[in-house]
């Protein structure tokens, strides 16, 4: 990632991964990648390889491995610009050249996610009356050399500049959309995914049923299982991100039997922001104060759902 990826936000930010912890400086990750040092900045990465869970390095390096037909070794010496290798495995400069975007197409969202916010959701600005709509610009997005895009959201479906940049790609490149399961694809749009020769659909699913309704409210799981069966129709890849707080965590093996049961492959995102929802973090006072407060804006309670605190 830190030398073919570019994550675009609709806040202006631009970072090498989403899974990045803190601020960063990308010659150093590149300097401890390239001499088996494990970056700081990468801990997330580390927490997830050392738990057993495929991390978002091991997932991008296959992918990688896929989009540029080679092996992970000669990706390690295709960024190693130290020896002058990359100009003979790849042409163009030998700075930072990205092929492999993350685009948060908007804030545009129909869910209230309990570890989210109005940054990142419509949904969230109506309850909060604070009315603020974020749309990413493509200018930073290469489109002659790109080889594989994920949009992000917000909702991709729901927003339309998403659409606008699909239009503009090469048909080979590999197209990937993280959706919340509640929005139908679009016949329009539909159309248009089919012009792609690669697809990639990944499903954000965080529980089985109440568990599921409470962590991304209003979303509603039958309307998921609908989507779900319409998607295994499609010709496309399909996964699951499965984001994991310490709200969730008591039902993490339940939630994992179920994906086992679709036949989904899945990809655990460790919750760490906001804190009092981590995963690695116990059920505070501030917890229960936010999902408090939470409860009152929603008009819902999470006993209702099946929570006992």
């Amino acid at each position: 990632m830190p030398w073919l990826g570019k994550d675009l936000f609709n806040t202006g930010e631009n970072k090498i991964c989403c899974w990045l912890e803190q601020s960063y400086d990308i010659d150093q990750i590149r300097y401890d990648l390239l001499n088996d040092v494990k970056s700081s900045a990468c801990s997330k990465c580390w927490r997830a390889e050392a738990q057993g869970q495929q991390s978002r390095r091991q997932q991008q390096n296959t992918l990688a491995d896929v989009l540029y037909d080679m092996t992970i070794e000669n990706l390690q010496l295709m960024c190693d610009t130290t020896k002058g290798i990359r100009e003979q495995l790849m042409s163009g400069p030998t700075n930072y050249n990205p092929t492999m975007y993350q685009i948060n197409s908007s804030n545009v969202c129909n869910g209230a996610c309990i570890m989210c916010g109005p940054e990142a959701s419509s949904k969230w600005q109506s309850l909060l009356k604070d009315h603020n709509k974020r749309v990413v610009h493509d200018i930073d997005i290469d489109f002659a050399t790109a080889k594989y895009v994920e949009f992000v959201g917000g909702e991709p479906l729901l927003e339309q500049k998403y659409v606008d940049i699909l239009e503009k790609l090469n048909r080979d490149c590999v197209v990937s959309i993280v959706t919340n399961g509640s929005v139908d694809i679009k016949p329009q749009l539909l159309n248009l995914l089919k012009e792609f020769k690669n697809l990639v659909i990944c499903m954000s699913i965080d529980g089985v049923g109440p568990i599921f309704e409470y962590q991304r409210w209003p979303l509603k799981w039958n309307k998921l299982q609908e989507n779900l069966a319409n998607f295994k129709q499609l010709d496309c890849n399909l996964s699951v991100s499965y984001t994991l707080t310490n709200i969730n965590l008591p039902y993490k093996q339940q939630t994992i039997d179920w994906f086992d049961s679709q036949g989904l492959p899945y990809i655990i995102n460790e919750c760490i922001f906001p804190k009092h929802f981590a995963a690695s973090a116990p059920i505070s006072e501030k917890t229960i104060q936010e999902l408090d407060r939470q409860d009152a804006l929603k008009g819902i309670d999470r006993r209702d759902y099946g929570f006992n605190f």
